[in-house]
Order: C-alpha cells, then structure tokens, then sequence
C-alpha cells in the first residue's frame, strides 16, 4: 500500500516537472520566433526590444527578472538556431489553435512595432503562420487586429 502511495506522489511530480518543462520550451520559442522577428529588418531598437518584452510580460505572466532571463536564453537560442522549425514544433506541439493564433498576432504586432511591417517581416510572419498551421483568414485577422491595437498604444 505504501508503494501504491510513493508511486502516485511520484507520478503526479514526474507530470508536474513534464508541465513545467514544456511551459518553458514554449516561452523560449514564443521568445526566439518574436527576437527573430524583430531582428529582421536588419536593426533591434531599444522600443523594439522594449515592445518584445511588453508583449512577452502580459502573455506569460513573469517579473522583469524572469523576463530579462528568458530573452537572453531565448536571444541566444535565436542566434545558435538555423532555422525557424526547431521554433514553430514546439509551438505546434504545445498550443492549441487560438494559442497558435494569439503567436500570430503578437507576431504582427512585433512586426509592426516600429509602424511599417516589410517584406522580410511579412514573409517570416507568414511562414511561421504556415508551420503553426494557423489558417490564412486567421492570420489576416491578426495582423489587421495588430495594426488596429498599434493605432491606439
């Protein structure tokens, strides 16, 4: 019996630490593919990355220290990684549809944080909607939702 009991105690940690894990997998790739974004057009300004921080705060829910941690894992998770896919599994893995989404649309707000989003930033956007397998009409909406939420910050 006291086995029975060790054994569940021990289950229900293995699947807490499993959450865990995966919670932090998916906030060091929503990190890297938003990094990414905003690296694009070739120059990261200090609104920029204050935006990215702005975006990553409200979405998880985490202080300024953990948010200060996970951008310099993410950032460097970013500058080590050969291509979006390693990003976009986990989220796909990891989300539903409307999570997958609300990726999106941060996405176009990062995208259009400086008011212009260009072509790189369109193309990366709109792959990475692909690989999130987030529906055209899904992330016309977000984008058109980003583009109204930067007309009123």
């Amino acid at each position: 019996m006291l086995f029975k009991i060790k054994e569940l105690f021990a289950s229900n940690l293995r699947n807490y630490k499993s959450r865990e894990l995966n919670s932090l997998k998916v906030e060091v790739a929503c990190a890297a593919l938003l990094i990414h974004c905003s690296k694009l057009d070739g120059k990261q300004s200090i609104e920029e990355t204050t935006y990215l921080k702005s975006l990553l705060s409200k979405h998880f829910n985490l202080s300024h220290s953990e948010i200060e941690l996970l951008v310099n894992n993410a950032d460097m998770k970013e500058k080590n990684s050969i291509d979006l896919h390693q990003f976009t599994r986990v989220l796909h893995d990891n989300m539903n549809r409307e999570d997958r989404i609300e990726m999106v649309q941060m996405l176009w707000e990062m995208a259009n944080s400086d008011g212009n989003i260009d072509s790189e930033e369109r193309h990366m956007v709109s792959l990475t909607a692909q690989l999130l397998e987030v529906e055209l009409q899904d992330s016309v909406a977000a984008r058109q939702k980003a583009r109204a939420k930067k007309k009123f910050c």
